[in-house]
């Protein structure tokens, strides 16, 4: 698995180029951060809260997407939970993010940016809930707790972990990005300004 960051070239990108298969994303899960299933370009990122290069693509290159394209409907970016076996803390992570997705996408990206920002210091020790609690305010951190008790939580990373698996997912963070008739398969760190010229060259 990454651990480090490690840019990608831009060229890469487009060597990785096949043809996308009919209906390879319907039925998967994920939860869409921004942009919807009409948008050009979809975007599905399998990550680690636990992961460096995760947490510096996230709060580098995906905060940036969506704020330039998504909102504009032209790039869909769906988040994947692959919470590797090896950190400790990172299921735990997942499932808060899961909870708070219930609660709406308005919801669940401050947590996610929140959980991110902190990762150094909850890595450590675990303590999840202060850096989920400053995202929220006290009334939504006590509802996020109460959905957290919900079993279905759990099962819901343990279908994104077998969808991975199914890809084939290897390293985090991994990107499948389709655009018409085509997928391309990145893993590591891609910066926002590869990302930027490479969803640009599609979308002109």
């Amino acid at each position: 698995m990454l651990h480090r960051a490690k840019p990608i070239l831009f060229t890469i990108l487009f060597a990785l180029s096949w043809t996308l298969p009919a209906g390879s994303t319907e039925d998967a899960p994920g939860r869409i951060l921004g942009g919807s299933v009409n948008s050009p370009i979809r975007i599905d990122v399998f990550s680690d809260f636990q992961c460096s290069a995760c947490r510096e693509f996230f709060l580098s290159t995906v905060r940036k997407v969506l704020k330039e394209y998504s909102s504009k409907d032209k790039v869909c970016i769906v988040y994947h939970e692959y919470p590797l076996a090896y950190h400790e803390y990172a299921r735990d992570a997942a499932q808060y993010c899961e909870a708070a997705y219930r609660m709406g996408v308005q919801t669940l990206l401050p947590v996610m940016e929140s959980i991110y920002v902190d990762q150094a210091s909850w890595a450590q020790d675990g303590k999840l809930e202060d850096s989920v609690a400053k995202a929220l305010s006290p009334e939504d951190f006590l509802k996020l707790k109460d959905i957290m008790k919900d079993p279905t939580i759990n099962e819901a990373i343990e279908k994104e972990i077998r969808f991975a698996v199914k890809k084939k997912i290897t390293a985090t963070p991994t990107l499948i990005i389709s655009y018409p008739g085509k997928q391309q398969r990145v893993e590591g760190l891609v910066t926002y300004l590869v990302m930027k010229q490479f969803i640009d060259s599609i979308i002109k």
